[in-house]
């Protein structure tokens, strides 16, 4: 997975405070334990992430946060930034190509408008209107 300075920063943080906190931390170790009463100390399940990243929106206030926004966000976002889909679907793990057409589609259309701007020598701050 390829993270941004500030994430493998952030990454870095919690690995050195896993390792005050007296948790084992290597590369075959998971990266997020649990601490559910009956699964303390094994990897933190689908279900663990999901509850947690839903509770986590409920605080700040965005109720239908869940992993998988994580997924489209990062999926359109590097689509967005010009890179391979075909790269950037195995960057997602997505297996189908025809579910993850939906976000070559935006960035199609994100370069398609950055294109007419040029051309017509414009800045492409302008909002799409519907």
């Amino acid at each position: 997975m390829l993270l941004r300075k500030q994430n493998r920063d952030a990454l870095n943080r919690y690995l050195s405070w896993c390792k005050e906190q007296g948790e084992e931390v290597s590369s075959d170790r998971p990266l997020i334990l649990s601490h559910h009463a009956t699964r303390k100390g094994e990897r933190l399940s689908y279900h663990g992430i999901y509850f947690a990243i839903e509770k986590i929106g409920e605080l700040a206030a965005f109720p239908q946060l869940h992993p998988h926004s994580f997924r489209h966000t990062y999926s359109t976002e590097l689509l967005l930034m010009d890179v391979d889909p075909t790269y950037a679907r195995k960057q997602t793990q997505h297996q189908s190509e025809k579910a993850f057409r939906r976000y070559t589609l935006r960035g199609e259309q994100s370069s398609a408008i950055a294109a007419y701007y040029r051309a017509v020598g414009e800045e492409s701050d302008a909002q799409i209107l519907e």
